[in-house]
């Protein structure tokens, strides 16, 4: 038994007023006379002091009710809960979950979580044992089982909320697994969470083992204000020496509507802040002009004033100058001036990254070797010191677009076991109208553009002359005509790539060249065959590092990753990091001898801004059911002191009492005597 507001048993000494004003009466000193009365003759009266109560049980019914009515302000709650029984028989095994994602920082959420896990180290019995784990995206047991409060609460020293993903899943597994392990009698999960919703999708199957007790604690706010800037993007241009475009998405998940002034900023300068209204329940769109790119990687940043989840308030980036693709395109003899302008015009609107065209009709063995892409545009394959250049070209990595219009002839014969073979003449199909072009496979990169829209205008194009190609067995088909002739392939040579038109990009054999899809198609090719892979303007937490996103050679080099906090992680010989990105800020990656290091910036997931909760009733179902037997839920082992003396209102069953006791009183007094204790 606890009191939550033992103040009040002060009101005990109430008790003794009773006893006061009953052993108190005397007659008064200082008599009244009465004009009416002063013919009357005295007689002589002598008072005594009353010194005992003659009726004890109407006082003692009277002294009980004050008692109990102190005791009821008090607040009185009992501190164990159904598996609060002592002695081996009830020894328990309990997991604590505790929530520790980015959403757990919102105001006071943390400090109400760890005050719940306290609460249940106060419970503890001698032979109970307890296991705290953190969670977000993944868990992790903060320290061995326990059966002392000191050192359970002590594993919450340092911890704070990761800046993960809420997912319960991974976290209720391995609860299910550490209680099926254990030989205790009783087995309990406490999971202290703010029920965020993005944590579950309502499909996996959480259920506990039979008979778990599962004390759910719910640490969120019905109400939450919450301004996130939930996305960046970045236009890069070459003009005026390299400018930048930045746009940032802010969102308003709150209960009403906001005024926020947005910053843009590098390092610790703010370039530009703009203000912006963003109505409740939607995402604002803020611009900023543009501004000069720099020479080298930059950390950059769009800020929103500080809320009660600062986490989200602020989304980096890194600003790069724009790359450049060395392309060499080698036309063929004879070609017209409108035969090779598609191709020119596709490679010279290209500007992120910029494509800078080689044109050479006789190409030399070192235009090859300063290529990143060869385009053979109608053109048949080079031969002499040009051809055995362009063929370690390709063994080293390199990649080849090759359009065969009609001036390309024939695949070199040392080639076509792995490009395939071109048979016959021709294939005419003039006057039918031309053939229709059927994409094989959306999933390849060069039709990223269109890989959601299924279709777009390549179902328009028409192919009216075509080389029959007859393919080798590794290469891959990415469209066909539909008489079932493959027409575009990707074959590999060595470790490079060799994608193959199989007609031509003047707009004589096909109108490929003058529909939409041209360009985007061009640009992905030459961005694939290049091997280029722009790095990700941000990565997420919770994201495994792969150094090759970033354009780090991970062949010769040892890594090590420094993280925001200042801590270094070798990068093991997997080539990855050797755990998930923990920490929002700014990502170095560089050589472990030292040098230059490639930054990135790692960001919350845009999903965990948004505190909406689930449907908690549901989720407890999924959670407590089983297959062997019914639900088992409880709230008493980890409620705080108020949480727990709401939930059971003895103050009101006592208060009853005393009411009863009154009342009796009452109805004693007036039937029995009058007396001194009366």
């Amino acid at each position: 038994m606890a009191l939550l507001a033992p103040l009040f048993l002060l009101g005990l000494a109430a008790v003794a007023v009773p006893v006061i004003l009953h052993l108190s009466q005397r007659a008064r000193r200082d008599p009244v006379r009465f004009p009416s009365l002063a013919f009357v003759r005295r007689v002589p009266f002598k008072t005594t002091e009353r010194r005992r109560i003659r009726d004890r049980l109407l006082f003692a019914l009277r002294g009980i009710a004050l008692i109990l009515l102190a005791i009821a302000f008090a607040r009185p709650f009992l501190e164990r809960g159904a598996l609060g029984t002592a002695g081996v028989a009830a020894a328990r095994e309990i997991v604590i979950l505790l929530d520790g994602s980015a959403s757990m920082g919102y105001g006071d959420r943390w400090s109400r979580a760890q005050d719940a896990v306290r609460n249940v180290a106060r419970t503890l019995g001698p032979e109970d044992r307890a296991t705290v784990v953190l969670f977000a995206g993944v868990p992790s047991v903060l320290g061995p089982p326990t059966g002392d409060p000191v050192q359970l609460e002590g594993y919450l020293a340092g911890i704070e909320p990761r800046g993960a993903a809420t997912r319960y899943e991974p976290a209720l597994d391995l609860a299910r697994d550490l209680i099926e392990q254990s030989d205790r009698p009783q087995r309990a999960v406490v999971l202290i969470t703010d029920f965020q919703r993005v944590g579950w999708d309502g499909q996996a199957d959480l259920r506990l083992p039979a008979g778990t007790v599962l004390d759910a604690i719910a640490v969120g706010d019905d109400e939450v204000q919450n301004l996130a800037v939930v996305g960046v993007t970045l236009q890069r241009s070459p003009e005026r020496g390299g400018r930048v475009t930045i746009a940032a998405r802010v969102a308003n998940l709150g209960g009403r509507d906001a005024e926020v002034r947005v910053r843009l900023g590098t390092g610790e300068q703010t370039l530009h802040e703009l203000p912006t209204r963003v109505p409740v329940g939607e995402v604002a769109l803020v611009q900023f002009p543009d501004i000069a790119l720099p020479t080298a990687a930059t950390p950059g940043w769009v800020a929103v004033t500080e809320d009660a989840l600062a986490i989200d308030d602020v989304r980096r980036f890194v600003l790069r100058p724009i790359p450049r693709i060395a392309v060499l395109v080698v036309e063929g003899r004879g070609a017209g001036e409108r035969e090779v302008l598609y191709v020119r015009r596709a490679l010279a609107i290209g500007r992120d990254p910029a494509l800078v065209a080689t044109v050479r009709t006789t190409p030399g063995p070192d235009d090859v070797r300063e290529a990143d892409v060869v385009v053979l545009n109608d053109a048949p394959f080079p031969t002499g010191e040009t051809g055995r250049a362009l063929r370690r070209f390709l063994e080293e990595g390199g990649g080849v677009l090759w359009a065969m219009g009609p001036r390309a002839r024939a695949i070199p014969e040392d080639l076509r076991d792995r490009l395939g073979r071109v048979g016959g003449q021709p294939v005419d199909r003039l006057s039918a109208r031309g053939g229709v072009l059927g994409i094989a496979d959306y999933g390849h990169p060069i039709f990223t553009p269109y890989r959601n829209m299924r279709g777009s205008d390549y179902g328009a194009v028409r192919v009216y002359r075509y080389w029959r190609v007859e393919t080798a067995d590794s290469a891959r088909i990415l469209a066909w005509t539909d008489d079932g002739a493959p027409i575009l392939t990707e074959s590999r040579v060595g470790t490079g790539r060799v994608v193959l038109w199989a007609s031509d990009f003047g707009n004589t054999w096909n109108d490929l060249a003058v529909r939409a899809v041209f360009l985007p198609t061009v640009h992905e090719a030459v961005r694939y065959l290049s091997g280029h892979k722009e790095p990700p303007a941000s990565h997420a937490i919770g994201q495994m590092l792969e150094p090759e996103d970033l354009g780090v050679d991970t062949a010769t080099v040892e890594l090590v990753l420094e993280a925001p906090d200042g801590s270094r992680f070798p990068i093991g010989e997997d080539r990855r990091s050797p755990a998930p990105l923990s920490q929002a800020g700014f990502y170095t990656l560089r050589p472990l001898a030292g040098g230059i290091g490639v930054p990135f910036a790692v960001n919350l997931d845009p999903a965990e801004s948004d505190l909406a909760q689930l449907d908690r009733p549901a989720f407890l179902a999924a959670v407590a059911g089983s297959e062997d037997g019914p639900p088992v839920t409880t709230a008493s082992l980890s409620l705080s002191a108020e949480e727990r003396e709401r939930r059971q209102r003895l103050w009101w069953y006592v208060g009853l009492v005393a009411l009863a006791i009154l009342v009796t009183e009452s109805l004693l007094a007036g039937v029995r005597p009058r007396g001194i204790g009366a």
